[in-house]
């Protein structure tokens, strides 16, 4: 039995989905003791989240035909879904009947569900980072940005509380809501910015006008969570009314030459999260050295997290200086975020 993939599962499990999904809690912890399902499983590429990856791919499967007895336990396949302690031998037995689709599916789709909630922390970094700077138009500059959903973060409306009390775009038909821990951060109600140009760089860009690589982000998102794939239908209906460049590519790679066609009398911005745990430390480290090469140059901001540790961090380089803050610790789907900064 592959040990390092089975404890991959059992930490799937424990703390990322038991509270959140009850079915994909039950299931990853069945799996992580099945030889036949950790050997399918370990057919996904080195470096991709493989619970989420296999998960995923018998989403995308049973939600385009639901006949199988599995349906009965997905929420999205039936109103009244069953127990989910229950599910495990219909699962095993979808995923052994559907073996040679989902290997296919593990070898050639990537872990990429565009959080949108996640904007809910990225707001207010941004506002609270822009007060560094004299108002000017913003380039942003997303690495990792799947879909591009979160290039929209100054598109959408923000509700942190039941008070009623609306921030960003007041006037956007996609409403996030999530929860401040403790104090607020400052800028919330600070002029929104204007930003002139929207730069999203990904291994493998989800188009959203095609319709398979819309499912696919569907699957991504487990069963229980209705919001969040009402809020995913809703920032993709606004994400086709915006012009974003969308680019494939290797973002931290190819940051400097990106950073080169952006006019000097815009504000650099450039951000990623939940995607830098995914490389090496080696080229985390010629990444931040290329960040602050560009620093030394022109005024930017670094918006990121997973380099180091979980925080959300922001680097301000104005005028050639680096000025460091730690902002928030925040939930990895958005729906809380406690302020340090």
């Amino acid at each position: 039995m592959n040990s390092r993939l089975s404890d991959a599962f059992l930490a799937f499990a424990v703390p990322e989905c038991r509270e959140t999904s009850p079915l994909y809690c039950s299931l990853t912890e069945a799996i992580a003791a099945d030889e036949d399902l950790l050997l399918i499983a370990g057919q996904a590429p080195v470096g991709q989240p493989v619970p989420n990856l296999l998960f995923a791919a018998v989403h995308y499967l049973l939600v385009a035909d639901p006949t199988h007895p599995l349906a009965e336990y997905y929420a999205t396949c039936t109103a009244e879904p069953k127990d989910p302690t229950q599910a495990f031998p219909a699962f095993k037995d979808f995923v052994l009947n559907h073996q040679r689709e989902i290997i296919e599916l593990l070898q050639t789709r990537l872990v990429q569900t565009n959080e949108v909630r996640r904007c809910a922390c990225l707001f207010p970094a941004f506002m609270y980072a822009l007060r560094h700077f004299d108002p000017q138009p913003l380039a942003l500059l997303e690495i990792g940005c799947s879909a591009g959903l979160n290039l929209l973060w100054d598109r959408y409306r923000y509700a942190y509380d039941d008070s009623g009390k609306i921030y960003g775009d007041r006037d956007a038909p996609t409403l996030i809501t999530s929860e401040f821990l403790g104090k607020r951060s400052a800028g919330l109600d600070d002029s929104l910015p204007l930003v002139s140009q929207r730069i999203g760089v990904d291994l493998n860009p989800i188009d959203v006008c095609d319709p398979a690589e819309v499912d696919w982000l569907r699957a991504l998102i487990w069963p229980e969570q209705h919001e969040r794939r009402k809020l995913l239908e809703a920032a993709i209906q606004q994400q086709q009314e915006v012009e974003l460049d969308l680019r494939t590519g290797d973002g931290f790679a190819e940051v400097s030459s990106i950073a080169a066609e952006i006019p000097a009398d815009t504000l650099l911005c450039i951000y990623h999260t939940h995607v830098a745990n995914q490389i090496s430390r080696e080229k985390g480290e010629a990444f931040l050295e290329a960040v602050r090469e560009l620093g030394r140059h022109r005024d930017l901001l670094h918006l990121f997290n997973n380099l180091h540790d979980a925080h959300l961090r922001l680097q301000v380089f104005r005028g050639g200086l680096l000025t460091r803050e730690t902002l928030a610790n925040t939930d990895g789907h958005g729906r809380w975020l406690e302020w340090l900064a």
